[in-house]
């Protein structure tokens, strides 16, 4: 919390922020800083792999149980292998999953399944490298990963593997927890209810990452989806009850402009978690629940405005905050209007 604070120079943009709203009657501002607990439960979450070397050029054919859906889990998979193996991550060849090959296994969701396959993945590849070692300690000089795969092919070894992983403590709710520090910075136009955030500081505990282009992508990605969610996604329904919001025309998810001016996301440091995979921590429905803090942050500043007219004090907003919401708590009324 301390790092954090002092990256994000708290105190002196809280003082910031309150000169700011003396000295204009339409547009307040707000900011907030809170923390984030997020446990990651493994239970019942089984996903298998399975590992095919070709005997001709070494190329190593990988499918999952998990799904493939701009997460990156392939990626993670792929590296994991690779290392464990010992061969270049190019050889990999990542395949769709099917349910023949991977039936039974959970959902992908729950920012947990990437881990878990990886998790597969090295259970699958050390089995593998321990029948290609043997192979290799017999040859003379220093074979090329193909030929070590031409000559365990030839011997009548198996190429293939088949790992179905079940994470250890079923019992435990939780594996292990994800920690972040999230600070929003917003102005919002009292007389329309528009919102722009200015700025925002994420500290996210993310463990030793297994990628750190897709964690950061993904970090940021579910702090997007939360600002939606918080700031513009709002579901309504007719009189007779049919889905009134059924397009882009009432239903606004984020777009380009609803992304903070001014973006700021950083990993934690030296901070590998030792019950995770290779030190890793997971990504994606953490950063989107510390999202939440905007709401705050747009409070602080429908306070401001509230104090201006002497109606301040605890008052209710339920989200999304879209502009029409906002401008109602902002209590603006005709006689306000005056010059």
């Amino acid at each position: 919390w301390t790092q954090a604070a002092a990256e994000c120079d708290f105190d002196a943009r809280r003082a910031t922020v309150q000169a700011f709203n003396k000295a204009n009657r339409w547009r307040k501002r707000g900011i907030a800083m809170q923390g984030n607990k997020y446990g990651l439960g493994w239970a019942g979450a089984f996903y298998s792999l399975y590992l095919a070397l070709s005997g001709i050029d070494g190329t190593v054919i990988v499918t999952h149980g998990g799904c493939e859906s701009g997460q990156g889990i392939d990626v993670k998979v792929a590296q994991v292998v690779a290392k464990t193996l010992g061969c270049d991550i190019g050889l990999i060849s990542m395949q769709t999953n099917n349910s023949i090959a991977h039936p039974n296994n959970a959902c992908t969701g729950g920012s947990i399944s990437s881990e878990l396959c990886c998790m597969a993945g090295i259970e699958a590849a050390t089995t593998m490298k321990a029948r290609l070692d043997a192979v290799k300690t017999a040859m003379k000089g220093t074979p090329t990963w193909a030929e070590v795969c031409q000559k365990a092919n030839e011997q009548g070894v198996d190429l293939t593997v088949r790992s179905f992983n079940v994470p250890p403590n079923p019992d435990e709710p939780f594996q292990y927890n994800s920690y972040g520090i999230m600070t929003t910075e917003v102005e919002i136009d009292v007389l329309t209810g528009e919102t722009q955030i200015l700025r925002t500081d994420m500290l996210y505990d993310n463990g030793k990452s297994l990628n750190y282009n897709i964690d950061i992508g993904q970090v940021e990605g579910g702090l997007m989806m939360g600002l939606g969610y918080w700031l513009t996604e709002e579901i309504t329904f007719s009189t007779d009850g049919v889905l009134a919001s059924n397009g882009t025309w009432l239903y606004k998810p984020p777009s380009a402009l609803d992304i903070p001016i001014d973006m700021r996301t950083k990993m934690l440091k030296d901070a590998p978690n030792p019950k995770g995979v290779l030190g890793s921590k997971a990504v994606g429905e953490p950063p989107l629940c510390m999202a939440c803090n905007v709401v705050f942050a747009v409070k602080g500043a429908i306070s401001a405005a509230l104090e201006e007219i002497h109606k301040d004090g605890y008052f209710t907003a339920d989200g999304p905050l879209t502009p029409e919401h906002i401008q109602a708590l902002c209590l603006v009324d005709e006689a306000q209007l005056v010059l």
